[in-house]
């Protein structure tokens, strides 16, 4: 065997030695000087919006989001987020062999802004089923009928910021209080958040809700059989949702739970006996979490977080019951939060003890 086949063979074993070295340490696998061995390490890819916020692991500043954290070690790290001016985030992170775990955050306002959106007052608010529109009464004035008075829709386009979108970033009036007083009349939305039914005086009028009604229409003699089709559709698109749940024991939980509510992307929901036993499904992973006590509970359009409602505060917190954040601390009516599709911020109904903000109205709270 001559020398030069045995220095090209040594040469290529050297090489293919290397190589499987610089292949396992690319995939994160590490030298154990406890174990004596080749372990394999985790990955945390952390994002934040806002971004640029520190990150901490057990303690110790790290780096910044958006960012990856490799070379792990498998185990659970107390991870904490803090940007100034937001609240911070924390929680316990499962760092797993040779796998990439995602952290996805988003920081709250320290100090939310809070700002008037309607100045004529606002009565009897209520939300659409699918969540894009509000309807609310506007009170006739101490000196008697005006053409602000009356019944109006403020509705949010999908997927756009409301600020970008005319139709979004003003309401628009469904029905005046001159031939019929609206002033006291009940709401109710259809199933498919299209029509407003308005109920006052023992008549029942049915009012669609993208435009003015001039002459709004009586259903009356067929109100029966209109809410039946409401149920009836309702009905309809619950057992639909449920029907795709392949979980057997979430399938039930969802079928057969007094309150149940779907996350806007219908990948979790809650549900309990009533308000006080809730908790989150996960479809996608197969958990569930206990979540905070609260009067109320819904979920922000974004689908990650859930708005705990109680007698003066309001708290955003992630859907698994972690990081509750006290978002406004103070007085507002009925329970009323109303979120943004974008998540960008609540809408609340309040007033203050003044002469000129006496009169209940909306008032918007930023989240970002």
């Amino acid at each position: 065997m001559s020398k030069r086949f045995i220095v090209t063979v040594v040469t290529l074993v050297a090489i293919t030695i290397i190589a499987s070295i610089a292949i396992f340490l690319a995939k994160g696998y590490t030298f154990s000087t406890k174990e004596k061995r080749i372990v394999g390490t985790g990955i945390i890819s952390v994002s934040s919006e806002p971004d640029a916020a520190s990150v901490f692991i057990d303690g110790h500043l790290t780096t910044a989001t958006n960012t990856t954290i490799a070379s792990l070690t498998p185990k659970n790290y107390a991870v904490k987020i803090v940007k100034e001016g937001f609240i911070p985030w924390e929680k316990q992170i499962s760092v797993k062999e040779g796998l990439v775990t995602e952290v996805k955050v988003t920081l709250f306002p320290a100090i939310p802004t809070i700002y008037p959106l309607t100045f004529n007052g606002v009565e009897n608010s209520t939300l659409s089923p699918d969540g894009s529109k509000l309807a609310y009464i506007v009170p006739l004035s101490g000196s008697g009928m005006n053409k602000k008075s009356g019944i109006w829709v403020w509705t949010q386009a999908r997927n756009q910021p409301i600020s970008f979108v005319r139709s979004s970033a003003e309401p628009h009036q469904i029905a005046q209080s001159i031939t019929n007083d609206f002033s006291k009349a009940t709401l109710k939305w259809s199933s498919d958040s299209k029509q407003v039914l308005a109920t006052v005086s023992g008549n029942n009028y049915l009012l669609d809700a993208d435009r003015f009604n001039d002459e709004p229409r009586d259903i009356t003699p067929i109100l029966q059989a209109t809410l039946q089709s409401w149920t009836d559709d309702a009905r309809a698109k619950e057992a639909a949702r449920v029907l795709v749940v392949q979980n057997a024991l979430f399938r039930q939980v969802a079928s057969s739970s007094a309150v149940v509510r779907w996350s806007p992307d219908e990948t979790k929901f809650m549900a309990g006996k009533d308000e006080e036993s809730l908790k989150v499904y996960d479809l996608e992973y197969g958990k569930e979490y206990f979540l905070p006590k609260a009067r109320l509970h819904t979920w922000l359009p974004n689908s990650r977080h859930i708005i705990l409602i109680e007698d003066k505060s309001i708290s955003v917190a992630d859907f698994d019951g972690t990081n509750k954040a006290i978002i406004y601390a103070g007085s507002f009516q009925d329970n009323f939060v109303f979120p943004w599709l974008d998540s960008s911020r609540l809408v609340i109904i309040s007033s203050f003890p003044t002469p000129t903000a006496s009169e209940p109205n909306l008032y918007g709270i930023n989240l970002k």
